[in-house]
Order: structure tokens, then sequence, then C-alpha cells
């Protein structure tokens, strides 16, 4: 097992013994076969070309194949949707809720890279079921916009057992935040951090600061230098700089958006996201696209400029910039992710593309589209079904499944046991 895996295995298991292995309440009562054969009219994979009267063989936790006429071991339950379809479980990639207390900040520095919302996602709650509930099945949960640097987040699933199985990765993303309509990261965020210059400055020099920190742990673990001074707080940052997980920056507009890139991208070759992409970012989407900087957009879709309505992720997707859509929750309730992705069709965005921006766009996004985001064999058995257009706001799924389990099934298909 590597180091990030060995990592990831104890904090789950530390999260399973801190937080026990209750079952979500909106659960229906319903066999857990080892084995079970989904079938539809329509498959979206979002890794491919829709399955006309597809199918969706599951086993375990994870998707076993894809296709049409898929042959069936003995003793696999067959369901049949009928003329609904399946897809991948919605991926969010903004949120703060699901965690004690609600919105997470420590304002007492402008930077506090080592606040981090794994010790506060709760197992049981009603915010998160909420989103299980309209098909939100991933959802990264990151610290709120008090600081500068706000902390790292926590990428689970939505519903699950335990923490433990729920626990995709962490760190998930190191949230940051730029100044931004509204005052964010102005509240007490300490001198540095009240104005764009300070703010600026204080990234570089910190975001400096954590990779010569890192450089040099390196060197020493090759044998070529000394042993580094240990910093609780640059630590947790080491696996920014080595790919692990990316940056997932507060930006609006073209300001902020080109100084996340300019400071982050070109300055020190990180990773990044820019979320919430609100107002006028659509004035530098050449300059996205050159980046391939994926935006991560919501939970406003729209800009007016010129009289006119502008729909941000139409302007930058039809640029060629990777766009996922958000809420911000509790901002927006999470379980309003489709009504954003309508919203954005309704501004001009192709609803294939929206449908991606759900799902596989947020998934590479975090770097955790080896598991989440589309329906192939050996990825998390993730997905809905709906009887409609699936981001028409008035469909609600009609029975979703994460990692293998149902945790909604509307219209009993499913064999039950009690």
């Amino acid at each position: 097992m590597n180091a990030p895996a060995l990592r990831t295995a104890r904090l789950s298991a530390a999260l399973t013994a801190l937080l026990g292995t209750a079952s979500l309440a909106q659960e229906p009562a319903v066999d857990a076969p080892t084995s079970r054969l989904l079938r539809a009219a329509k498959v979206l994979t979002m890794a491919g070309p829709p399955i006309e009267r597809g199918e969706v063989h599951v086993v375990g936790r994870r998707i076993h194949a894809v296709g049409q006429d898929l042959p069936v071991p003995e003793g696999t339950e067959i369901v049949d949707f009928g003329d609904e379809m399946l897809l991948p479980g919605f991926v969010e990639l903004h949120c703060h809720v699901g965690v004690t207390g609600g919105d997470i900040n420590d304002s007492a520095l402008p930077h506090n890279m080592d606040l981090r919302t794994l010790d506060l996602v709760m197992q049981d709650n009603r915010e998160l079921q909420h989103a299980a509930d309209a098909g939100v099945t991933t959802a990264l949960i990151i610290p709120g916009s008090g600081s500068s640097i706000g902390g790292l987040g926590t990428l689970v699933k939505t519903a699950g057992v335990s923490m433990e199985e729920r626990l995709i990765r962490y760190p998930g993303a190191l949230k940051i935040a730029l100044h931004a309509r509204g005052g964010n990261p102005s509240r007490a965020a300490g001198d540095l951090g009240r104005g764009r210059l300070g703010l600026h400055y204080m990234l570089k020099v910190v975001m400096a600061e954590a990779r010569d920190d890192f450089l040099a742990h390196q060197a020493y673990e090759r044998g070529e230098g000394p042993k580094p001074k240990h910093n609780p707080r640059l630590v947790p940052l080491h696996g920014l700089f080595r790919g692990e997980f990316p940056v997932l920056l507060h930006a609006y507009g073209q300001n902020d958006t080109m100084s996340a890139v300019r400071i982050l991208k070109w300055g020190l070759d990180l990773p990044i996201v820019i979320s919430h992409g609100m107002y006028e970012s659509f004035k530098v989407k050449a300059e996205l696209a050159a980046t391939r900087v994926p935006m991560n957009l919501g939970p406003r879709q729209y800009e007016m400029y010129d009289g006119a309505f502008i729909g941000n992720a139409a302007e930058l997707h039809g640029a060629g910039v990777p766009v996922s859509i958000c809420t911000d929750a509790p901002v927006i309730d999470q379980d309003q992710l489709p009504l954003q992705a309508a919203m954005a069709v309704r501004l001009g965005l192709p609803s294939d593309a929206a449908l991606r921006g759900l799902t596989i766009e947020p998934a590479r996004a975090v770097f955790a589209d080896d598991r989440v985001g589309s329906l192939e064999p050996g990825k998390d058995a993730d997905l809905i079904a709906v009887a409609g257009d699936p981001i028409d706001p008035r469909q609600r799924p009609t029975f979703v499944m994460i990692d293998g389990r149902p945790i909604v099934d509307r219209q009993r298909r499913l064999r039950s046991t009690k």
C-alpha cells in the first residue's frame, strides 16, 4: 500500500472509531445481493455515447460491466427500470453542509491551512440525506471564506453505513478565498487579508514556504539534505505539491479568477479549480481555455452585460474550458444542484455538457474520476434512475444507489426482505 492510501486507510479507521457505523434513516428495507443487473431504456455512462436499452451489472460496491445483453450470473437480481434512464450520481464540489455547527471558519489568522473539515463531518446529517435523496452522491465539504487560506476539505459520499466507507479522500482540496463581491475573506481575517495587495502577497509567501518545505523533505528522503524542522502548518500541504489534490478557489469575476491563475497556476504550477467563477469570468475565457483550469460555476449562472443575459457556463464551455456546476450549499440547498444546471442550459449550455458538469467534469477536477463521475467497470456503483430529463427541476430520482447500496427506491422495484 502506498503512502497516500495508507494515510487514507488510517484516517478512515479513525473516523469509524469516532463516529460509529449508524445506518441512514432514509434507506429502504431491502436485501443486498452481491449481484444486480440494472436495465433501463437508456444508460448515460458519461464515458461514451448513450446506450439504448442498456444494462449496468453491479457486484458488491463496484460496477462490473456496462453494455447490452450482458451475461446474467446465477443468483443475480434483475431490476428493470422500463422507460427510465440510468446515469452516474451527481458530484458537488462546493458545499459547507454536513458538518457540526454549520459553516467552518477560523478567522484569527488569514491563513489556516491546518484547519480541516474531516473532524466535523457528521455521519447522520439531514442536509446530506436530502442531497442523496436528490441524486447528489458525492460532495466536497470545504471550510468557509472567513480567512484567505481556509483549510482542507473532505471528499465524501453523501450516504453510507460508516464514515470509513463514505470517505473518498482526505484532503479533498485546499480551500482558498480571494476577494469577492460581499467582502470575503475580510471577516476579521487579519490585516494582511483585508486588501487585495496584502492577500496576494500573503498567498505568494505562504504557498512558496509550503513548496520549499515539501522540497526540503523530498531532498531529505533522498539522502540529499538535512532533516527539515517539522512544521505542522505546512506538512498538510505536501500532498498538494505531489499532485494528490487541487486548490479550490473561491473566486468571482475576471480579476479574482486571473489572480488565482497567475499566482497559483503560473507562479507555482499547482492544480487549481475556480469555484463560483460568476459575473464576468466569461471575459477571460480564452485565457482560461489556454490553461485548461476547470471552472466550477454557481450558484448564479448568469450575468447582465451590455443589456443582455450572459450565461457564463455556455460562454466558457464554448471556448473549451472544463465546466462543472455547484450550489455553495447551504447558500442554495444542495438538492437544487440539477436546477443550477437547468439554468445554465436555459442560458445556452448544451444539455450534454450540463450533465457532464454534474458528473464526470467535477470528478476530474478533483482527481476522483477513477472512482466516481461515470458508469464504467471498476468504478463505484453510484448511480441514479430518472423518469425524464435528469436536469428538469420537476424530476426527482426514482432510484439512488451509492457504493452498490440502494439509498432511494421510490418504486420499490427491489426484492424486500422485511
